[in-house]
């Protein structure tokens, strides 16, 4: 584990969060958006359309059935031989997570990100993108990035658990609810001594973006004074159940009285 704030994870094999898989299938250049409409760029015809809401893809159906068994199911366990249509309505992360998977299985890099993992890691398994269908898809990959990127960042795991609250029950039964609340929670009970990850005095205005506005510009150095209740504005961002579980964790690791009773008074007042 280490502290993805401060070490790049590039000598980790993660690079800087980008995915592809070796076996694209169909030759392309990228992705193209018209309107509501995602298109691929190739000269081989689409001759899959997948429809989410009020968007649609322009697919193809080898390099998304053999690294989807959900997709691979609706097609051969259909009747029409000929479906070149599915709606996937109710997919985790909706289309911008779908987006991601689907450029993914064409091999295109995909950038993961605190803003985006949880809910690519949610449509993975919708998807059902395992290990049985080909190494290093896409469930295997962005559980690497959460495990070893993510769980290790004091900041990243505080975005990824606010991104968790329009992913549910998926986020919680994939244990990220669990996992980022006592990564918080560890890091929380740290002496503040030991501090050397950035956080912030003031909530961010808005989970899009990693680099919280209000962030100290460095981590603490040896020689300032942390507050013992340095991560109490970080984690008052989350939905209140969320930051429950969040001091509920901190509490069964036992974090010393007087942090306890300065959470307790704040949620209290």
């Amino acid at each position: 584990m280490w502290d993805s704030e401060t070490e790049p994870a590039g000598g980790r094999g993660y690079g800087n969060g980008a995915l592809s898989t070796s076996k694209p299938g169909v030759q392309t250049d990228g992705f193209e958006r018209r309107g509501q409409s995602w298109y691929v760029s190739t000269d081989v015809p689409s001759d899959l359309l997948v429809r989410i809401g009020d968007v649609s893809f322009h697919l193809h159906k080898y390099p998304l059935l053999s690294r989807s068994g959900k997709l691979n199911r609706i097609v051969y366990e259909s009747r029409d031989v000929d479906l070149n249509t599915i709606a996937l309505d109710d997919i985790p992360g909706g289309a911008e997570a779908f987006e991601l998977a689907a450029k993914f299985c064409y091999g295109i890099a995909v950038d993961l990100t605190a803003t985006n993992i949880s809910g690519l890691r949610c449509a993975a398994e919708y998807l059902e993108m395992t290990e049985d269908l080909e190494e290093g898809n896409l469930v295997f990959k962005t559980e690497a990035f959460l495990s070893y990127v993510v769980l290790s960042s004091w900041r990243d795991s505080i975005v990824v658990l606010k991104s968790c609250e329009k992913l549910s029950p998926w986020a919680e039964n994939l244990q990220i609810v669990r996992r980022c609340s006592e990564s918080i929670a560890w890091k929380a009970c740290a002496n503040p001594k030991g501090i050397r990850w950035q956080y912030t005095g003031k909530a961010p205005r808005s989970v899009s973006s990693p680099k919280w506005s209000e962030m100290k510009e460095s981590s603490p150095s040896r020689n300032s004074q942390v507050p013992p209740d340095w991560w109490f504005e970080d984690a008052s961002i989350l939905r209140i159940d969320h930051f429950v579980r969040v001091i509920t964790a901190i509490k069964v690791k036992g974090m010393r009285y007087e942090l306890n009773w300065s959470c307790n008074n704040a949620l209290c007042g």
